[in-house]
């Protein structure tokens, strides 16, 4: 850390791009998806519908002292300042230079430079890089208790996203490439699983009392309809071609032999397979899934961990010069939408209502707010997750909802809510959607910047029909576990008395 705090260039640079990442987390207006695991930190438990805790885990803290857009997602803006330090720091012995630039490849890289938003492949991104320094050092100590802890970091990776199982898979075929060359290669691998057992068991006893919902959603509700489709193999190849840019993807062409013979190292080769790895199992993956760019986010650090002590100085520096210019795209691009918006975006369509949303929560929520006495609902998890942001108030889900995003099934009881009122707003409209549960309902059209919304004032909600057919139907389509599967306890069966109709 040393040689850090002595490279006064690199240091001098460090707090413009802080602020210009404080800037954008300030002004970008909170996201769907942010909203809803904020929603998650309000309600602290050891899992969540759709995911693991660990993004709820660090949020909660931070919930507890203010829920300023700044402030909520400072952690996305330091990891990735702490991961540049860090490579700095792992590459300096290799040249001063060489390191200055290597760390600036990182944080000028648009995915780092402008991605302050938190979500789940924060706390993801963090663990999984300290798990990967510490497979890094197992390989030069040969040290079980190295590859112990690195399993444990995997583990708390894994508590943030079950995407962190690609991490663990890297590491075994790393360890099976190198096998006559580690002959503890076997016991490196069991000693890293044996380290993943302690959040592999929190995760399922916690499925095992919730209806299976994480694996009920990743493996079943998500993956319906998912078929073979080039397509998807063209849109990885454009995702590659956006986050390493034509200039890294040249001087790894040009590379290549070099790149080949140092992965074959047991040590000197760790983070280049840590990168090459998973991105061939995503090509291999996206053959039948749509890859999505958050998904390479965790292993382009090692990209460029292996690559400085490859391309050299000259090549890290002109690749650097090119990313930085291909970010200001995306500043300058970021700067007008948000003086702009919303209605720089008119165009936009269906989507210009997000648009919207985003930029207008708090007037769409005292909509709801305004109507006293009214339950405030929503027929949608992200636009019930942002209202409640904004309005400071729980915004129920009120219909089916969709696949993801159905924490608040576990958070509201529909049986302590019969005979209420609801105000429920909606991007559709609502009264032929939900007339049928309220003695009484009126349908209202609103226009905010040119934006239709719908707001449904039900009066008495009728929750026996409800539980019919909507509850009924909820459970048929989202709860229905796999034949065999034991479970311990499920709150959609035992809270409303329902089981899958095909049971």
């Amino acid at each position: 850390m040393n040689v850090l705090l002595a490279d006064r260039r690199f240091l001098a640079l460090l707090p413009g791009i802080a602020l210009l990442k404080l800037a954008l987390a300030h002004f970008l207006p909170m996201t769907g998806d942010e909203a809803y695991f904020i929603f998650w930190a309000q309600y602290p438990d050891y899992g969540y519908y759709d995911h693991p805790p660990m993004v709820a885990w660090m949020l909660a803290p931070l919930l507890a002292l203010g829920d300023a857009e700044v402030w909520l997602r400072l952690p996305a803006v330091l990891i990735s300042l702490f991961i540049g330090a860090v490579i700095y720091v792992l590459v300096a012995p290799h040249g001063r230079s060489l390191a200055r630039w290597s760390a600036l490849l990182y944080l000028l890289t648009p995915i780092n430079l402008v991605g302050v938003l938190v979500t789940t492949d924060t706390p993801l991104l963090l663990w999984s890089f300290l798990s990967a320094l510490v497979f890094y050092r197992a390989q030069q100590t040969g040290r079980l208790v190295d590859y112990l802890l690195c399993g444990f970091l995997l583990g708390l990776a894994f508590l943030a996203k079950f995407f962190a199982g690609l991490l663990g898979v890297a590491y075994a075929l790393f360890l099976l490439v190198h096998l006559r060359r580690q002959r503890r290669a076997l016991a490196a691998l069991s000693f890293i699983v044996l380290g993943t057992l302690p959040a592999i068991a929190l995760n399922l006893w916690w499925n095992y009392t919730h209806c299976w919902d994480n694996y009920l959603f990743n493996l079943v509700n998500r993956t319906q309809g998912n078929g073979f489709g080039f397509e998807y193999v063209l849109k990885y190849g454009i995702l590659l071609l956006y986050l390493l840019t034509p200039a890294l993807i040249y001087y790894i062409y040009r590379a290549r032999g070099v790149l080949w013979q140092q992965f074959l190292s047991p040590v000197a080769g760790v983070f280049i397979g840590l990168f090459f790895i998973p991105m061939g199992l995503f090509l291999l993956l996206s053959f039948t899934a749509s890859i999505g760019l958050h998904w390479l986010l965790s292993f382009y650090p090692f990209l460029v961990l292996g690559l400085a002590q490859v391309i050299g100085t000259t090549a890290m520096r002109r690749a650097t010069y090119f990313m930085l210019s291909f970010s200001l795209v995306h500043v300058v691009f970021l700067a007008v939408i948000i003086a702009g918006a919303p209605r720089l975006l008119d165009g936009l369509g269906d989507d210009y209502k997000s648009v919207v949303i985003g930029t207008h929560g708090p007037q769409l929520a005292a909509l709801a707010l305004e109507h006293e006495g009214y339950v405030p609902a929503t027929d949608s998890y992200a636009l019930s997750a942002k209202l409640a942001y904004d309005g400071g108030a729980h915004f129920l889900v009120f219909g089916e909802g969709s696949y993801h995003g159905r924490q608040d099934d576990i958070v509201t009881d529909y049986r302590e809510l019969d005979g209420r009122n609801f105000a429920i707003l909606a991007e559709n409209p609502v009264d032929y959607r939900f007339a049928w549960y309220f003695d009484e309902f009126e349908a209202r059209v609103v226009d905010i910047e040119g934006a239709r919304f719908y707001l449904g004032l039900g009066r008495g909600f009728r929750y026996a029909r409800y539980r019919e057919e909507m509850l009924a139907w909820i459970v048929d389509l989202y709860y229905t576990m796999p034949e065999g599967l034991p479970w311990g306890a499920c709150y959609m069966y035992e809270r409303y008395d329902l089981r899958p109709r095909g049971k």
